[in-house]
């Protein structure tokens, strides 16, 4: 179901003060949220074609993309952090750029072939039916097409889990799982490039047409 956001310009400024405190928060500790993304960004250029970003979370890679200026899709299946990420869109006034999906990463209503690129960062952690996912990306992706795939090292999640520990919370973590994407897509036949930056792991894997 495709999400059209409802927002205000109070809940713009609001939603922009507590996105920079806790962004300041990660970066105290030397994990520059934006920064990242500009380097997965990097290494995975150029993105030509559509784009699908696949958990959307509070939107820290959807307005990197939003910004570079790409038109894309972005989905995610929490419709509260949907509404967060349109929010820091709106902010910069990018938000036209993306049209957001209240959709499950593991069951994608897409059809085969449907995108020339696909985005997923710090999204793997979150999900223990990482086979499925992976699936979904492989089907809707089309020939020749590329997956952008990269999370956490542990050196990234042990930044993220005593942030989230300080504030009371568990930080879900259902592991590392940079050497099982590697292994799913290589035996479909992917060419794939490998990279690290201090606290990710980063796959570009390419479709074979």
């Amino acid at each position: 179901m495709e999400y059209a956001p409802q927002i205000t310009d109070k809940e713009v400024e609001e939603n922009h003060a507590r996105f920079s405190e806790r962004a300041s928060i990660y970066e105290k500790r030397g994990l520059d949220f934006a920064k990242a993304r500009e380097f997965i960004l990097e290494k995975a250029s150029p993105l030509e074609g559509n784009i699908l970003e696949i958990g959307t979370g509070n939107g820290h890679t959807t307005l990197i993309l939003a910004e570079t200026g790409y038109r894309f899709v972005s989905i995610d299946k929490d419709k509260e952090s949907l509404k967060i990420a349109a929010l820091n869109l709106a902010y910069e006034k990018v938000l036209s750029n993306v049209t957001f999906y209240i959709m499950d990463g593991k069951s994608l209503t897409f059809k085969d072939g449907d995108f020339k690129n696909i985005v997923v960062i710090n999204l793997f952690h979150h999900i223990a039916e990482i086979e499925e996912i992976l699936s979904e990306i492989n089907r809707v992706l089309c020939g020749g097409g590329k997956a952008v795939l990269a999370d956490f090292n542990k050196k990234g999640m042990d930044i993220v889990e005593a942030v989230h520990r300080e504030e009371g919370n568990m930080h879900e973590n259902c592991g590392i799982r940079k050497d099982y994407t590697y292994s799913y897509f290589h035996r479909l036949g992917y060419k794939i490039q490998s990279y690290d930056d201090a606290h990710h792991w980063v796959l570009i894997a390419e479709k074979r047409i």
